[in-house]
């Protein structure tokens, strides 16, 4: 601060913690600073905010006073014709690059007028400067003719007298900005000779965070409009600070340049992702049941918020994402029929492998077939050369064995169903063993085969002897005598 009595203008950040917003305090006579403007510049996020500046001031207390704004669209460099720029860009020309504007312009409202501020170079330093020039009547005189009414605002006659302001470095290394009042030409023939009067020092802007206003010097300006001046003042400052002593790119708030479109290349798919791309594929489409009751109205479609490019930049940009999707389903494709390939090849595989061991499993049934048919064959010969018939298997009676019923006066006793594998019955035993099993317990007759020695078994005799033959023919019942008696 040069002076606590000079009004000084601080640059802060907004109160609200908006970004793209800021606060002007104003401190004078040693009191603490207060809003006195609110600085505002667009959503960088809002498409139509894109390749361009704006800034505002606005009333701090009544958001919607605008005093002034600056509106500043930058020319744009010549797409480069370069076959070798092209092909290392990608396919597509180079992007074109902003340029620094030479001059801007600051619109006032109330009364309206168009300030021109204009670049150029001292003779003197070769240090920038900024020159712009304000009239000195900014409103009409009062009149009661319609004549005076129907007549121009004296900021847009040409008749009207203008002072000559100018922004310039206060040195070489210098940080600080000096804006002066050009000197009068004291010259009663108002020749162009070095008669003039020296420069009137109004503000200055230091260290690009304040602004401080010569008040004194501030009275001696023959202007009718001294509020416009404090804008204009302002305005500048911000505008020499953000355009031309910062970043082009974040200034105009222009667009990163994508990625090569050569160097964009999609990362391979894995087996995973192709056994979870497959399993997708299989599952079902999902359904959704029908509600006829319940419609949804139509709702028309949004149209698109982005403006139509209005530069060359926004162009390039659709130019350049046209080119990059073109080339990004071009490589999908290539993916796509490489992959292709690839299942077809690997389900080519598979049924060759499937068909491979189909084939050898026939191989080896049908070499099975072969030796089980010569091992039937030879046992067949074995057998025909033996004459002999094969046995017959355990458990199956001779039917040749069997006692004929059929001729004879006795009554065909029951079949018996066997309970065991013997030939011979539950009850019955094979011929020459002495069990008590062995006889008939009512003498009924043998069917036990003859031995195979060819001799009849003798005779046995019952318990009471009532079939009338026994072993001893010869011999009678004898009466058996008590153990006790």
């Amino acid at each position: 601060m040069l002076d606590e009595n000079l009004p000084t203008f601080y640059l802060r950040p907004s109160s609200e913690n908006i970004k793209h917003h800021a606060s002007v305090l104003l401190a004078q006579y040693g009191y603490d600073p207060a809003p006195a403007y609110s600085l505002r510049h667009p959503d960088p996020a809002l498409p139509g905010s894109r390749n361009r500046y704006a800034v505002a001031l606005y009333d701090s207390y009544h958001p919607e006073i605008l005093y002034g704004e600056v509106l500043l669209i930058p020319e744009w460099t010549q797409p480069s014709l370069s076959q070798d720029e092209i092909r290392r860009n990608g396919g597509v020309p180079p992007a074109p690059q902003p340029i620094l504007p030479s001059s801007f312009t600051i619109q006032l409202y109330n009364p309206d007028q168009q300030i021109l501020v204009q670049q150029g170079v001292s003779k003197w330093s070769a240090t920038p400067q900024w020159v712009f020039e304000m009239p000195q009547r900014s409103f009409r005189q009062p009149s009661v003719s319609s004549i005076d009414r129907t007549q121009s605002d004296p900021t847009a006659s040409e008749t009207t007298p203008k002072l000559r302001f100018k922004w310039k470095k206060d040195g070489k290394l210098s940080k600080d900005y000096v804006c002066s009042l050009s000197g009068k030409n004291t010259n009663p023939d108002g020749s162009k000779r070095k008669n003039n009067e020296p420069d009137i020092t109004l503000s200055i802007f230091k260290h690009l965070r304040e602004v401080t206003m010569y008040e004194p010097n501030l009275s001696r300006v023959e202007m009718e409009d001294p509020k416009g001046l404090e804008i204009v003042l302002l305005l500048s400052a911000i505008v020499i600070r953000e355009v031309y002593n910062g970043h082009l790119r974040e200034t105009f708030n222009v667009s990163e340049v994508p990625r090569r479109l050569s160097n964009e290349v999609a990362p391979p798919k894995t087996s995973t992702d192709r056994t979870r791309t497959q399993r997708n594929d299989q599952l079902p489409p999902l359904t959704t049941p029908s509600l006829p009751s319940q419609r949804l109205p139509l709702q028309p479609q949004a149209s698109n918020p982005r403006p139509p490019p209005t530069d060359p930049r926004s162009q390039w940009e659709i130019d350049a994402e046209t080119a990059r999707l073109k080339k990004q389903v071009e490589r999908e494709e290539r993916e796509r029929r490489r992959a292709e390939h690839a299942e077809t090849k690997r389900v080519k595989r598979l049924l060759e492998e499937e068909e491979r061991k189909a084939r050898q499993k026939q191989l080896e049934i049908d070499k099975e077939t072969e030796r089980l048919k010569r091992e039937f064959e030879k046992e067949q010969r074995l057998a025909q050369r033996n004459n002999t018939k094969p046995p017959l298997p355990p458990g199956r009676p001779n039917a040749n064995l069997q006692p004929n019923f059929a001729g004879s006066n006795y009554p065909q006793p029951p079949v018996q169903r066997p309970h065991s594998a013997s030939p011979y019955g539950p009850y019955m035993q094979p011929p020459g063993r002495n069990n008590a099993s062995s006889s008939v317990f009512f003498g009924g007759p043998s069917t036990n085969p003859r031995p195979p020695d060819g001799r009849r078994p003798a005779p046995k005799s019952s318990f009471f002897n009532f079939l009338g033959h026994s072993g001893h023919s010869g011999q009678k019942l004898t009466r058996k005598q008590s153990a006790v008696f």
